[in-house]
């Protein structure tokens, strides 16, 4: 299957929903509502856990519940140890308890200087993958004890280079990758595949992340009890 959707923070600024709700469906045929992927904030740049929250992050879950737009939540990473990190996600646990996403709740993990290793700690490539990894299995397995769907995003690049694919079997993917076609390169469950605004929804001009999922997240959420749907 595949359902199309996209992500927004707050640099989208305020978003009309009545009108992306409505294209949002149309673009999934008018029987399927897609889905749009909220973050909730970013942890602290210290490196040592926190959440700072999206300054529209209650405007954004308000649209999509009051407009029937299912939706899921993401948080960027700036955790500099596995022990952070669970700070950061503890603290997402307890910005969205209350809602019940039927979507799942996404680590995102990039570029930053700790992750590449450009930080000047003279960690070894080895050591920097090993050190993302455990990273990204500290923030999942807090989601999962804490009862939710728990799926880490990274580039396609930044998965091969910088973490130890097979260690994270055990997790659904959200992969980014603007090319024409998705690949096996990474076993995803969503992949990211254009940011400028492919699904044509309005208000964004040529601007936006949009995806596709190839799983019925809001079926498997629910039949798990996860997400507050227990």
């Amino acid at each position: 299957m595949k359902v199309y959707g996209i992500d927004v923070s707050h640099h989208q600024g305020r978003i009309d929903w009545p009108t992306v709700a409505a294209a949002l469906r149309k673009v999934n045929g008018g029987t399927n509502p897609g889905f749009a992927i909220l973050r909730v904030g970013y942890s602290s740049k210290s490196g040592k856990g926190g959440l700072v929250t999206d300054g529209e992050i209650l405007n954004n879950l308000k649209g999509c519940t009051e407009n029937g737009v299912p939706f899921g939540i993401y948080y960027y990473c700036y955790d500099q140890s596995p022990e952070a990190a669970v700070t950061t996600t503890q603290q997402v646990i307890q910005m969205i308890r209350g809602y019940k996403p039927e979507y799942p709740i996404f680590y995102d993990v990039e570029y930053e200087p700790y992750n590449t290793g450009e930080d000047d700690s003279g960690r070894s490539k080895a050591q920097v993958r090993q050190d993302n990894t455990d990273m990204i299995c500290a923030a999942l397995n807090t989601l999962e004890d804490a009862g939710y769907y728990a799926v880490v995003y990274c580039s396609r690049a930044f998965f091969t280079e910088y973490t130890n694919l097979d260690q994270l079997e055990a997790f659904d993917k959200w992969e980014a990758a603007y090319t024409a076609t998705d690949t096996d390169t990474v076993k995803n469950g969503i992949w990211q595949y254009s940011s400028k605004n492919p699904l044509g929804i309005p208000g964004f001009g040529d601007s936006l992340d949009c995806d596709v999922a190839y799983k019925d997240y809001p079926a498997i959420t629910k039949k798990a009890g996860l997400n507050g749907w227990g």
